[in-house]
């Protein structure tokens, strides 16, 4: 239920940032707009879509690039009591076919290089966005949207399986959304946010609406930047004639900045989606970057960032995470007993915006929303203070003659070695020990080079000897999900076919 009896509708964050900031304002590919500016415009485009029949309940599918009319879209489907179903582009035309047939769509607003994936949505009525400044003089929407109504109807990326669909309310999405940026801005961490930072969020809108930064630019008052496609020239270009201080990304975008030679000095980056390598943080930390670590994902909304306590200190952000507000974290071993501070389990989930289960599927709900806690399908482990240490997904864990093995801790040390650039660990059968990890990587360093390197740190203590993988392999490129995490499922594929020969 709510938080202290507050439920919060969908306009909340925007109509507090008209008021107290409103010429901050929101830029991307199709211009700027102040957040006065963009309240007026949130309601005539409500009455433009009402007048195209949409109402309470009505699914609205959009097709598009981060852009300032996909953030005005958002909380104009909301002043409805509408659906808004963000689609995720990147995604098997297939599997964007099988999303509209388990949501109908009543509209789909598309953008031009989606026309196909929009033409898949069966009898809806399609808009094209090119057309998008005859919506903003539609008849004025008054009045306040229920923050009951459903909101949101969120995909996941499908790392580990099919995508499933998440149905949040109003006021769930809110909380869940400023959840993040109650964290940034009440306790010490690297990634401190305000009303006086640029955000450059560089999360696309169809995965949890770019993190929320919808919702969190205008609640603290900070300008808001998108740019439509994510390359390392576009992010110097925001940060140098924006003047950007913040962003947020996963941590394959993070290496290509790097590689490119993109100014990050003084940027402070809220990184999640994957593990963050200790390679990886030491070269952000070399260039002069600070970055807080977000752990959640579109069935949590957000669970837990980064802070410094009086038992986590500032070389420790990397790797642990402290539950924000509201939200709480649980490690469990596998006989469901709590696991002590050092032990691994599984990382169980409460809030007060966890969702109800998966949209239209029962079976995947009962599997992992259970007895008021949602099952992760994460391994962690916990700290003495609250915090989680969150290790890897039980899927991708290499299960060993009954142990786990935490594959993010050998991907961080595969990372040390020069010339890797990205690393993969994955488990592939074994006759004996029913898993073992094999490791792959992409960069300029021999298979010999990692392997000596993974010697050494079993030398030092740093991994257990069992724990080396059975076989390390060069690939050319890393296999990307549509959200830019590093897809397992095509690698342990990948790993199979080359252990076979």
């Amino acid at each position: 239920m709510p938080v202290m009896g507050l439920a919060p509708n969908i306009l909340a964050p925007l109509q507090r940032g008209s008021l107290i900031f409103p010429d901050r304002t929101v830029s991307g590919p199709d211009g700027k707009v102040s957040y006065r500016e963009m309240m007026g415009r949130v309601r005539r485009l409500a009455g433009s879509l009402s007048k195209m029949g949409v109402g309470r309940g009505d699914i609205v599918a959009v097709l598009d690039v981060n852009s300032v009319r996909f953030m005005e879209l958002a909380y104009a489907v909301g002043l409805l009591d509408a659906i808004l179903m963000p689609v995720n582009f990147r995604q098997p035309p297939m599997l964007v076919s099988e999303m509209f047939s388990e949501a109908p769509p009543k509209l789909v607003l598309y953008s031009k290089p989606f026309e196909g994936l929009a033409k898949l949505a069966g009898r809806a009525r399609l808009f094209d966005l090119s057309g998008y400044d005859s919506l903003l003089e539609g008849e004025p929407v008054e009045g306040e949207p229920d923050p009951d109504a459903d909101y949101v109807l969120l995909y996941t990326s499908g790392t580990t399986g099919k995508p499933k669909g998440v149905l949040y309310p109003q006021w769930k999405m809110v909380l869940g959304g400023l959840s993040i940026a109650w964290q940034l801005s009440a306790y010490e961490t690297p990634a401190r946010l305000g009303s006086g930072d640029v955000i450059l969020s560089l999360i696309p809108m169809f995965h949890i609406l770019s993190w929320g930064s919808i919702f969190i630019a205008p609640y603290l008052g900070a300008r808001l930047v998108f740019i439509d496609k994510f390359s390392p020239e576009t992010v110097a270009k925001a940060i140098r004639e924006e003047g950007v201080t913040w962003m947020n990304a996963v941590p394959t975008m993070l290496v290509m900045l790097l590689e490119a030679g993109v100014p990050l000095k003084g940027v402070k980056i809220l990184v999640g989606g994957s593990p963050l390598t200790a390679s990886l943080a030491s070269k952000l930390e070399d260039a002069g970057a600070r970055y807080s670590v977000i752990y959640g994902a579109t069935d949590m909304l957000a669970a837990s960032i980064s802070i410094v306590t009086d038992h986590t200190g500032p070389g420790e952000v990397r790797s642990t995470t402290h539950p924000v507000p509201f939200a709480e974290l649980r490690v469990v071993k596998p006989d469901g007993t709590p696991a002590a501070p050092g032990e691994m389990g599984e990382i169980l989930y409460r809030s007060p915006w966890m969702p109800s289960g998966y949209y239209k599927r029962p079976e995947k709900t009962r599997e992992a929303f259970r007895n008021g806690w949602f099952h992760t399908g994460d391994i962690g482990v916990p700290t003495p203070d609250g915090g989680v240490k969150v290790l890897d997904r039980v899927k991708d864990a290499v299960k060993s003659g009954g142990e786990w093995i935490p594959t993010s801790i050998l991907e961080s040390i595969i990372g040390e070695v020069p010339g890797v650039s990205m690393a993969a660990v994955v488990p592939v059968e074994h006759e004996k020990w029913g898993e073992r990890p094999v490791a792959l990587y992409t960069g300029t360093a021999s298979p010999e080079e990692v392997r000596r390197h993974l010697e050494k740190a079993v030398e030092e203590g740093r991994i257990a000897k069992w724990w080396m993988p059975d076989h390390i392999f060069h690939v050319d490129e890393m296999p990307l999900t549509s959200t830019g995490k590093i897809n397992k499922l095509s690698l342990r594929e990948l790993a199979r076919k080359l252990v076979k020969g």
